[in-house]
């Protein structure tokens, strides 16, 4: 298959914009990717006319062709038409923050968030990618890969990346923490993606128990209890359950 650097290019620059919740400037998404500044600014100016990227105070931001794309994504996907109203209920019934996500490689994409109206406000919002390592969603779906697979997924990724100073820092404590969270029956991450906030996830598996999507929900730290945990594990599981349900 041929390659297509300008796309590839181009596709990175996205990302990094869906990855940031305030406008990038040309000059940080040039060093981000390590592209030259005039390649940068030839691609802003395409996608800007094309209605992918919008000049915004401070840089760029993603535009209303991306929301087109994702909408007529989300309509004809079935995973996502049949999560949503879970994912909205589970958000609701617990004035937190629900997520659906799905494994790309070792990364975590999210593409459902839903929102109560008490609730915290996080960063994971749809198209952001975050290591599978960190996040309780990632975790809950990497719990039902074998151990040969998940060393498979993270050999070659490099050093493993921390944003607070926590987590998993090499594939063995990743499979040890796997372990625990399988045993357990859900996963739970406090603080490992944003300060102040814990998260439990929970799998979402096809006809052949393979982990689909990770379900999760997150919420203050001034509501951690032990107690909070298992509650919140029992709603994430049933939300999960029902989706497994009806993905079969």
């Amino acid at each position: 298959m041929g390659d297509v650097p300008a796309l590839r290019r181009a596709i990175a620059l996205l990302r990094q914009l869906a990855g940031s919740n305030r406008p990038i400037s040309a000059g940080a998404l040039a060093r981000g990717l390590d592209i030259p500044r005039s390649s940068i600014y030839e691609l802003l100016a395409v996608l800007d006319e094309l209605g992918f990227v919008a000049k915004a105070p401070g840089g760029y931001m993603l535009g209303a062709g991306v929301s087109e794309l994702g909408s007529a994504f989300g309509r004809t996907n079935p995973l996502q038409r049949l999560a949503q109203p879970i994912v909205r209920r589970l958000a609701e019934d617990t004035d937190g923050t629900a997520q659906l996500s799905v494994l790309r490689g070792w990364e975590t994409v999210y593409i459902l968030k839903e929102q109560a109206v008490r609730s915290v406000a996080v960063i994971t919002a749809a198209g952001v990618r975050m290591p599978a390592y960190l996040t309780a969603t990632g975790r809950a779906m990497l719990t039902q890969l074998s151990k040969r697979e998940v060393l498979a997924l993270f050999t070659g990724e490099g050093a493993f990346v921390s944003r607070t100073g926590s987590g998993p820092q090499t594939v063995r404590e990743l499979n040890g923490e796997l372990g625990h969270e399988r045993r357990r029956g859900y996963s739970l991450e406090r603080g490992e993606v944003t300060p102040g906030i814990w998260t439990v996830g929970a799998p979402v598996l096809d006809a052949l128990d393979r982990p689909v999507a990770g379900m999760g929900l997150c919420l203050p730290d001034s509501a951690y209890s032990a107690e909070a945990v298992e509650a919140s594990a029992e709603r994430v599981r049933a939300a999960a359950a029902e989706l497994t349900a009806r993905l079969r």
